[in-house]
């Protein structure tokens, strides 16, 4: 069940929906905790037509049962190019589209906002990372905007992320959903994340080579290789294990649940074949981010 605090902040375990959605993911959630993010120009003025990737909202509460802190998660390589050999020089601000919650046929202003996201202040970066060089995970803490009343911003809980445990039962087969932005496709008055779905291919011991141009070093990377189409502009989205549950499962007897198990990373198109950044090390780096009275538990609170 979703709830909303004064700040208008949404913490939610992702629910089932057995309505319009064959799927064990309330999409309609999850569509609002996706942000498409859009470049800047040397003013600091969003590039409506220049999409770059994707990312998505989460949100950890406090061991007071009040606290939040809420988040972005995206691929590192979308903040630091200049890491992943894709570019010469780094953004020093990207923007979040958002959806409004009045439409562009209630508001004059258009149904979508561009929220700033400052990559650097006072000379340093303001989003953070893993001390592991070839995980492909950046996090960023959410500006006081995506909790104002104005946007139809969601968060996913903490806990949507897979526990070791349940992680560890999936194997090559398993299936997977991932919702992000194709650019083209990602709407003019409203932001229209697309679903993709796809199957655990290959989780190897060894990493794998991120090559952004053809005469650049390649960049070692963790990743799993989920059989999805994916392609660049869907980069930072939340994969998820998406059981496929019958009405009236019962999850609560170890079934195992829907859950985000990574981000996408790289895209192979030719072969059908995305790279996904593994759930452990974002959940990592948010680790790292939140302060000691954050509750970093996993899975679904016992009764």
């Amino acid at each position: 069940m979703c709830w909303r605090s004064a700040l208008s902040l949404a913490l939610c375990l992702i629910p089932f929906n057995f309505g319009r959605a064959i799927t064990s993911i309330d999409t309609n959630f999850v569509n609002k905790t996706i942000v498409f993010f859009f470049a800047s120009d040397s003013a600091g003025q969003v590039l409506e037509a220049r999409q770059v990737a994707t990312g998505f909202l989460v949100v950890v509460p406090g061991k007071d049962g009040r606290t939040q802190y809420p988040l972005i998660v995206t691929a590192r390589h979308v903040v630091d190019p200049v890491w992943a050999g894709c570019a010469s020089e780094n953004p020093t601000r990207l923007f979040a589209r958002v959806n409004k919650v009045h439409s562009s046929a209630q508001s004059d202003e258009g149904g979508v906002g561009y929220i700033a996201l400052d990559l650097v202040q006072n000379g340093a970066a303001t989003w953070s990372k893993s001390d592991d060089e070839a995980v492909d995970v950046a996090v960023l803490r959410a500006p006081p905007e995506f909790l104002s009343a104005d946007y139809e911003a969601r968060f996913i809980n903490f806990r949507n992320f897979g526990t070791p445990e349940e992680i560890a039962k999936l194997g090559i087969g398993s299936q997977t959903a991932s919702t992000g932005l194709v650019p083209g496709l990602e709407g003019k008055e409203r932001n229209y994340p697309i679903f993709k779905f796809g199957k655990i291919a290959s989780i190897p011991n060894e990493m794998a080579a991120l090559r952004c141009k053809s005469d650049s070093q390649p960049r070692p990377l963790r990743v799993w290789w989920i059989q999805m189409s994916l392609v660049p502009g869907t980069s930072g989205s939340p994969i998820n294990f998406d059981p496929l549950f019958p009405p009236g499962a019962d999850v609560s007897a170890g079934e195992p649940r829907a859950m985000i198990i990574g981000l996408q990373s790289l895209a192979l198109p030719g072969a059908d074949l995305a790279g996904m950044t593994p759930a452990k090390y974002i959940v990592d780096v948010i680790s790292h981010v939140v302060p000691s009275d954050a509750d970093l538990n996993l899975g679904l609170p016992q009764k």
